[in-house]
């Protein structure tokens, strides 16, 4: 949306948006399929982009391309999940250049967005790290489902999770976990072993095979989570939220 175009009625963009969704969701449905789904209003975004993510049908997105200051829209997608091997593709020396110099991310605040977060790896212990919550962190820690923020720490300090776009869009979804907390593996992996941010674990292997010692690529980082992707409920929009 071209936020230039608000009227000077509405206080916020939040509520210019709203009532753009409001005032289609008024419209006659015609077909049996405008009858299953109300429209319904999700998110609004304001920093990297101005717009809106919204359960509409067919009928009241063509009268929404009409309304002022329309730019465009997108139909919501299923994310994908992906992993790399990160030190190789980003060509890091653990003896000098970037990844020394920058004493391995400390003071790093590092942001994931995956399938969520299994709080008690001990991957997520902040044994022996020296920078406490940063005063710039404006996240929180959202409580939820088998997730209080007791278990956040200097290590992991923050998580949350969104799904009201999935909610939206199947109003009768069973989400098996509702918080940031992992059932899948996927997000706990990209956070620690060799990927992110994990603290130092020793020991670790693969059912005995491969022994050794388990750290993230920027292990002296702590880590803000945004969840969850998972099998049911993942979302471009909630993805979208995430990132603005």
């Amino acid at each position: 949306m071209d936020k230039s175009h608000m009227p000077k009625a509405f206080t916020s963009h939040h509520n210019w948006y709203s009532s753009i969704v409001d005032s289609h969701s008024s419209i006659n449905p015609t077909s049996l399929e405008e009858y299953k789904l109300p429209s319904s209003f999700v998110y609004t975004y304001n920093h990297v982009l101005h717009g809106f993510s919204a359960s509409l049908s067919l009928k009241e997105l063509e009268t929404l391309k009409k309304s002022p200051g329309f730019v465009s829209a997108y139909c919501d997608r299923n994310p994908i999940l992906d992993t790399t091997h990160t030190p190789e593709f980003l060509s890091l020396n653990p003896y000098n250049g970037l990844w020394p110099t920058s004493n391995y991310g400390e003071h790093v605040i590092i942001g994931v967005i995956d399938s969520g977060v299994w709080p008690e790896s001990d991957s997520f212990k902040d044994d022996g790290m020296t920078t406490k919550l940063p005063t710039r962190w404006k996240g929180i820690s959202q409580e939820g489902q088998h997730f209080n923020s007791s278990m956040c720490n200097s290590k992991l300090i923050g998580a949350r999770y969104f799904n009201n776009g999935v909610i939206a869009a199947k109003p009768n979804i069973t989400i098996s976990m509702n918080s940031a907390r992992d059932t899948m593996g996927h997000g706990t992996h990209t956070n620690t072993t060799s990927t992110a941010a994990g603290n130092y674990l020793s020991s670790a292997s693969y059912f005995g095979y491969g022994k050794g010692t388990a750290k993230g690529i920027a292990f002296a980082a702590t880590i803000g989570r945004s969840d969850p992707i998972c099998p049911i409920c993942q979302s471009e929009a909630e993805t979208v939220t995430r990132v603005l």
